[in-house]
């Protein structure tokens, strides 16, 4: 009997994520690799590692008895490999970004580890930080760069800074020069991003406070379309502006707002498994990025 690596990290992930279709995403092969890597382990081991009815993979008696073997294996293995890799991330890095920092750093941060790190490859999902958080929690991603991440088990939170966040109007507007209050924008037309995302909580929590509820509340989960609609005159939003494209800068205006819109904690959050000095870099690229652009409190 030899049991391989390989092995033991199926088994660690499926007893984490709960069934085999999980664990074969997160370490990137196919869902028949995993079941053959159990199937020989069992063999091996001559006892069944998990109960698979009810649609998720449990751990047997037997299975749990070697769990915390399987940690220390594990944590043994990444040890050896951050010894030999001066804490550099190899191989594929899953990325998950807000909207707001693909606008403000990635270019630059994906040109800067292109030339520093050119073995590793970078797969990319933009997405609201509730989305990129739960992606992360299923292990469907290495690193999210987001708003209101919290701490939990697996997962490493450093927060970057306080992200400016401001109501946004059309310059030509006859509120332009006012104060804004929840009861002077209700009957205007809105554009939000989708409930759960920062921004959307932001405007929600901001008309509770004035107690009234607008009446044209659209929603849009692009950025760049809702500053193109807001600088046309159709309505506010709110947004960092930063974010602004020069070309329309000139016919948005930023509002000062009764209560003011609060700025929000911008972090990273990493696999704790996946935290190295390339994560590290990361982070300060990207508050370096929102600084020059004064994005950053």
């Amino acid at each position: 009997m030899r049991l391989t690596l390989a092995q033991i990290e199926t088994f660690y992930w499926i007893a984490r994520l709960g069934s085999f279709h999980a664990a074969a995403r997160h370490l990137c092969v196919t869902q028949p690799s995993v079941s053959g890597r159990i199937r020989e382990m069992e063999r091996d081991l001559d006892c069944a590692l998990f109960d698979r009815t009810g649609g998720r993979a449990r751990l047997t008696k037997a299975g749990r008895s070697i769990q915390r073997h399987a940690d220390q294996m594990l944590s043994l293995a990444r040890e050896i490999q951050n010894e030999t890799t001066t804490g550099k991330l190899r191989g594929l890095l899953r990325l998950g970004v807000v909207e707001t920092v693909a606008h403000i750093a990635l270019p630059g941060l994906i040109r800067q580890l292109n030339t520093t790190r050119p073995e590793l490859r970078i797969e990319l999902a933009v997405d609201v930080g509730a989305m990129l958080l739960k992606q992360l929690d299923e292990r469907q991603l290495d690193v999210a760069i987001t708003t209101d991440a919290k701490v939990s088990d697996g997962i490493t939170v450093y927060p970057l800074g306080e992200v400016d966040l401001a109501w946004l109007g059309p310059a030509s507007h006859p509120l332009a020069g006012r104060v804004l209050t929840p009861s002077a924008l209700v009957d205007e037309a809105i554009f939000t991003q989708p409930e759960q995302s920062t921004i959307g909580q932001s405007i929600r929590q901001w008309f509770d406070a004035g107690q009234c509820r607008p009446k044209s509340l659209s929603s849009c989960n692009s950025l760049s379309v809702t500053s193109e609609l807001v600088a046309a005159g159709l309505g506010f939003a709110v947004m960092t502006p930063a974010v602004l494209r020069d070309d329309i800068a000139d016919r948005v205006v930023r509002f000062e707002a009764s209560p003011p819109i609060p700025p929000r904690t911008l972090s990273v959050a990493a696999l704790t498994e996946t935290w190295s000095a390339d994560v590290e870099f990361i982070a300060k690229f990207v508050v370096d990025a929102f600084r020059d652009q004064a994005a950053l409190r």
